[in-house]
């Protein structure tokens, strides 16, 4: 194998390999501490937290009634073990809080690696893989607002949820409806997956059975979002976090 990149930190390149192979980031609860709202940012897989994500290689964004406003101050905690973002309630009707990675991997003959294919030799292949967690922040909890940050995306009807209640919930790619496409809906308190397809309108029902966290994983690769000498490949995955009320 040869390589240009500089040599990356254990616990970097631990995390960055462990997103290929079905981990993800999310934001889990939300909770005040004075005028300030607090989430946490958590990174492994079905809602069990690993590690944190190094904070050099993911990134925090925030949006109120009005757009983007200045991200959110972050800081490593044990308990859980991730993220904590907070930032000054303003009082918008409503946030939308993303944490967004990107990163190029390649496979060859001795596993896998961090960089672009130029970089290494005898490559299989290699692709770019663009992670986002979004969260919707609402003050009557039931305006989802309307922001799309992410070019791969989930909005639901509503922002928290009802039990007894279906959800209506639709993906985007590029700002268009993303019709007949997978969607794993994963509720917390029964610890049940269900995978769901969108209609060809991009939205899908979902009943809201349980009290409690649900998330909403959905997946889109795209070839034609390549760079010849870099990666062949463009996969997204994008979770939503929903509580009921």
């Amino acid at each position: 194998m040869n390589s240009n990149n500089s040599p990356m930190d254990p616990e970097t390149f631990r995390s960055f390999g462990r997103q290929i192979y079905g981990h993800e980031i999310w934001i889990g609860d939300v909770f005040r501490e004075g005028n300030e709202i607090c989430a946490y940012a958590l990174y492994g897989h079905k809602m069990v937290p690993d590690k944190p994500m190094p904070t050099d290689y993911a990134n925090p964004v925030l949006y109120d009634d009005d757009g983007r406003v200045e991200d959110p101050d972050r800081e490593i905690v044990k308990n859980p073990h991730g993220w904590k973002l907070s930032f000054e309630d303003k009082g918008a009707d409503v946030y939308t809080l993303y944490v967004g990675s990107k990163s190029v991997w390649v496979t060859d003959e001795e596993g896998w690696h961090r960089g672009v294919k130029r970089d290494f030799s005898q490559v299989k292949h290699s692709g770019a893989y663009v992670m986002t967690a979004k969260r919707i922040i609402s003050k009557d909890g039931a305006n989802p607002g309307s922001v799309m940050h992410a070019e791969l995306e989930l909005m639901p009807s509503r922002a928290k949820l009802k039990v007894g209640e279906d959800l209506r919930l639709t993906a985007y790619y590029e700002g268009k409806p993303l019709p007949n496409h997978k969607v794993l809906c994963y509720c917390h308190a029964a610890e049940d997956i269900q995978f769901v397809n969108t209609d060809d309108k991009g939205a899908l029902c979902y009943p809201v059975k349980e009290k409690g966290d649900y998330i909403f994983i959905v997946k889109h690769s795209d070839e034609s979002k390549k760079v010849d000498d870099e990666f062949d490949d463009t996969s997204f995955t994008t979770t939503l976090t929903l509580e009921t009320e």
